[in-house]
């Protein structure tokens, strides 16, 4: 599975607006299993991901204030790269970019953010 098996968590909607999406309670129950860089993703933001094979389902705990970090240094940090690269080409309704482009992006930028926002915290 991919991160499609995940809830909706956030989405960038040209021209500017980033919809941040309510989340679950914790623990999430996944009827399915996670791949590995999505499993990395969520816990590098502190969750705990346990695949239970009994069941069918990955369980993901959210202890402390992880899940809340989780939304803002992967999530949100990702849509507004998004927006960084929309506006920089002029804020169109349309994308400026493939997909595939886009999703670098943003994924670059949430990277290089997260890092420098976990140095300044001193948590890396």
């Amino acid at each position: 599975a991919s991160r499609d098996a995940l809830p909706p968590l956030g989405r960038f909607c040209a021209p500017g607006r980033i919809l941040l999406f309510e989340q679950p309670r914790p623990p999430w129950r996944i009827p399915a299993s996670l791949a590995a860089e999505t499993v990395k993703c969520l816990e590098r933001a502190g969750a705990v991901v346990v695949e239970d094979v009994r069941i069918g389902a990955t369980i993901v705990r959210w202890p402390g204030h992880s899940l809340r970090d989780f939304m803002i240094l992967e999530v949100l940090l990702h849509e507004i790269g998004h927006h960084v690269l929309q506006h920089h080409k002029g804020k169109r309704t349309a994308r400026i970019a493939r997909t595939r482009d886009h999703e670098a992006f943003a994924r670059a930028f949430a990277a290089r953010y997260r890092a420098a926002w976990l140095r300044r915290d001193g948590r890396e």
